[in-house]
């Protein structure tokens, strides 16, 4: 798997929402600028220049009496409401209540209507909130929706019902399209429980290649995103950034072998305690290797093969050729302390406690960490000499 660069990638993708912004200009969506500022509103509300001036565009294209007038403008309308609440400006009764009339006159019978457009009801969903009296035929129609057409459609349903208040699991159906895994990598990232995170992004990753996130780029054989799309996947790879998958990370980073074959299994399947000390066990199984000392075990070991910096020739591992000059003999005594450390606060707890004892429970993050540095440790053993190996 290649590794997606979250940073980058979210650059990318705003590019390609700010490249369709500059498109209003010229020809005025309301549907295309809700969604646009759906997108952008994912790095938040304050300090966000592009979504303030989406937003004020909006405001005055709600204000417009004709606006009103065509049908497939009640999502975006409804969007304004929801955006204009969050940056806090002076909320305007009289646009609800109408937006509410409006909304109580739809029908899911009618085959082109908003109700069976799953990209407007989103929009509705958002600007009625749970508590709108009028929300009611919105819910019932996203309910007779779930489980009917492609899974980026259900999904977008589902969602709507989640944001009007009401219970939704994710829907289940075949990925059939690119756009069912923006869709799943947004409700991921968006609704997180029950949903490993991962996994939505590792099957997204393999699609890479056959997506293209603007028409001018976009190869014959390349699906081009739409703006919908394009504002769900900026959400997702926002959130991504923000607070990173661990199993990702464990994944992404440039592990020892050793390491990622005993401990990567348990990491993904939420198994940390063990995913460390499986970690530990390799360490101590290639210091005695690296050293020759197979009767002693782990601080014991470090103690017996690393330690005795005042006698450089009893030093089992060396881990630098500099051991007669203090920087030398500290960085050599630094690595053994960690080490000994790495045993005495990782190991021996998780190997003499039951799993459910608090001393030991440790959450992803941190189980990362520790990994990460038992990795690093690996690789200076390694590279480290013993004993009339390179030194006199």
């Amino acid at each position: 798997m290649v590794p997606i660069d979250f940073h980058a990638y979210r650059r990318e993708i705003k590019k390609a929402l700010l490249a369709q912004t500059e498109a209003l200009a010229t020809e005025w969506d309301g549907f295309v600028a809700a969604w646009i500022a759906y997108g952008l509103s994912a790095e938040g509300f304050e300090c966000n220049g592009p979504l303030s001036e989406l937003a004020e565009r909006l405001e005055r294209w709600r204000r417009d009496e004709q606006t009103w007038g065509l049908h497939r403008n009640v999502g975006p309308l409804a969007f304004s409401c929801w955006l204009q609440r969050q940056l806090g400006s002076p909320w305007d009764d009289a646009a609800f209540g109408r937006l509410g009339a409006r909304v109580s006159g739809l029908t899911a019978d009618d085959k082109l209507g908003v109700l069976r457009d799953p990209e407007q009801v989103f929009l509705l969903a958002l600007g009625l909130g749970p508590a709108a009296q009028s929300k009611e035929p919105v819910v019932a129609a996203a309910r007779r929706q779930l489980d009917k057409g492609p899974l980026k459609r259900r999904i977008l349903y589902a969602a709507s019902l989640r944001e009007l208040g009401e219970m939704a699991d994710i829907p289940s159906a075949k990925v059939q399209d690119d756009g069912d895994l923006v869709a799943l990598v947004w409700w991921a990232e968006r609704y997180t429980e029950k949903v490993p995170r991962h996994e939505q992004w590792e099957a997204y990753t393999k699609s890479m290649e056959r997506i293209s996130l603007t028409a001018a780029d976009a190869s014959e054989s390349q699906r081009v995103l739409s703006v919908p799309e394009l504002a769900l996947l900026y959400e997702a790879a926002t959130k991504q950034s923000r607070d990173p998958d661990p199993v990702l990370l464990f994944e992404y980073f440039p592990m020892h072998p050793r390491i990622r074959q005993v401990a990567g299994e348990h990491f993904r399947n939420g198994k940390y305690v063990v995913a460390v000390e499986q970690a530990a066990k390799v360490l101590n199984e290639l210091i005695q290797q690296k050293s020759g000392v197979t009767d002693k075990s782990e601080a014991e070991l470090v103690q017996a093969t690393m330690k005795q910096i005042g006698n450089p020739a009893d030093l089992r591992i060396r881990f630098n050729a500099a051991l007669n000059e203090q920087s030398g003999k500290n960085e050599q005594a630094g690595l053994a302390l960690i080490c000994e450390g790495v045993f005495k606060a990782f190991r021996n707890p998780k190997g003499h406690k039951p799993e459910d004892d608090p001393l030991i429970q440790v959450e992803p993050y941190e189980a990362l960490a520790q990994i990460v540095m038992i990795s690093y440790l690996m690789k200076r053993i390694e590279d480290a000499t013993r004993s009339g190996e390179g030194h006199p």
